[in-house]
């Protein structure tokens, strides 16, 4: 096994540092009590917009969509799947609001519960 010799000068010009400030490291804040900026679509929302989209002329298919939205044509399914739901589970969920402050609803605990045709 041979030894490797590296010049010394090699990794001058290669390091740096560099010093962040966050704005939450700042004195007399605590990061703990911070609010996050993040909002939550409301799933019934997105998919009457989503169905609008489509039924408008838009897109031409869920595919098309999903494309755009670089997100799968199933996912799309799924959150067009939510139309289906009772209307008295829908009007609960619409009156919530949109944007959401939390998670208090998602599509995946919308999509356990029993949409219409089940229901009869």
């Amino acid at each position: 096994m041979g030894r490797l010799f590296h010049s010394p000068n090699k990794s001058i010009g290669r390091t740096f540092r560099a010093v962040f400030e966050l704005p939450s490291a700042r004195k007399g804040k605590n990061p703990a009590k911070c609010k996050s900026l993040r909002t939550y679509r409301n799933p019934l929302f997105l998919a009457l917009e989503w169905k609008k989209m489509i039924e408008s002329g838009d897109y031409a298919s869920q595919t098309d969509l999903a494309r755009d939205l670089g997100i799968s044509r199933a996912r799309v399914n799924q959150m067009l799947r939510l139309l289906k739901l009772p209307p008295k589970i829908q009007e609960s969920v619409i009156r919530m609001g949109d944007p959401l402050p939390s998670r208090k609803i998602t599509e995946r605990r919308l999509r356990t519960l029993p949409s219409s045709t089940q229901v009869e």
